[in-house]
């Protein structure tokens, strides 16, 4: 997901939730592809726990994960590093 930074939009009722820089981790599938990254840098909701993305992590990992799935691979899993 990805948010403006502060604000949780997604999962929360009235009232929202402020986010906190924490860290989470994303599994990605296509077709026979899975990847998992763990300690991926988010905004977590402080409310409900939702994880957002920067625009420029999200990229990262999309382009990882089409590069992955054009090697065949089945399963990874990555340790994230900026």
């Amino acid at each position: 997901m990805i948010s403006e930074k502060g604000r949780c939009y997604e999962m929360c009722n009235l009232p929202r939730g402020e986010t906190q820089a924490g860290r989470t981790t994303i599994v990605l599938e296509r077709g026979q592809t899975t990847l998992v990254y763990k300690n991926v840098p988010a905004e977590v909701c402080d409310n409900c726990g939702e994880e957002y993305l920067s625009v420029e992590i999200n990229r990262k990992l999309l382009k990882q994960a089409e590069q992955a799935a054009e090697r065949g691979v089945d399963l990874e899993m990555l340790r994230y590093v900026a």
